[in-house]
């Protein structure tokens, strides 16, 4: 079982075309605010690093790093315009579930001042706040180039950190039998993405808790 499932993982990170547009499709849906995309992007993400460590190199998953790339930065574009158009009504859907007031985005907007590239880029690394920091730099009206580059950065490093993560997975990987190996790869897995829904709970918690 566990085999045929490596098997799948290796087929989505180095499909086709239909593969890498669904791929894209996760990434472009998880920033518009479908969170079990995020789940299954990180799992194929420390899957490629793994791979990447047993000494596949880094060409073969490079499509598929683009198209996840990819289709997060368009998600998190989209999501950026949605909310400058709507804005006011963006906040009334929102205000009651994630705090999203008027009052706290014009807080953000003052806090951030010039130093709106890494506060947004911080934001971003927290789980649970994607779509949430998306929205604030929408309504507020944040410069999209300061937008975007931010955005843009922390993909490409929240690419490195799975990527890095699974990596040193298949380097410990490699000293055990094929089996052993197979277990340790998935249980590594699975240790990642309980730890990051944990901070993400936490800090979700934290912020609705927030005055």
């Amino acid at each position: 079982m566990l085999a045929d499932l490596w098997a799948f993982l290796n087929t989505v990170t180095t499909g086709g075309p239909g593969w890498l547009c669904g791929v894209f499709g996760l990434g472009l849906l998880g920033e518009l605010g479908l969170p079990a995309t995020c789940p299954l992007l990180e799992s194929l993400l420390i899957f490629s690093g793994v791979q990447i460590a047993h000494g596949g190199g880094l060409l073969d998953p490079l499509p598929f790093l683009a198209a996840a790339c990819a289709g997060r930065i368009c998600g998190a574009i989209a999501a950026y315009w949605i909310s400058r158009r709507l804005g006011t009504a963006i906040i009334g859907k929102l205000s009651k579930r994630i705090r999203l007031t008027r009052e706290r985005i014009d807080e953000v907007v003052e806090r951030l001042g010039s130093f709106a590239l890494p506060a947004i880029f911080t934001a971003r690394f927290t789980p649970g706040f994607n779509v949430a920091s998306s929205l604030a730099c929408g309504v507020s009206r944040i410069r999209f180039t300061r937008y975007l580059a931010a955005v843009s950065l922390q993909v490409l490093a929240w690419e490195a950190v799975f990527l890095t993560f699974g990596a040193l997975g298949g380097r410990i990987s490699r000293f055990l039998d094929p089996e052993q190996s197979l277990i340790l790869v998935f249980v590594w897995i699975g240790v990642a993405l309980i730890a990051g829904g944990a901070m993400g709970l936490y800090a979700w918690r934290r912020f609705r808790r927030s005055p």
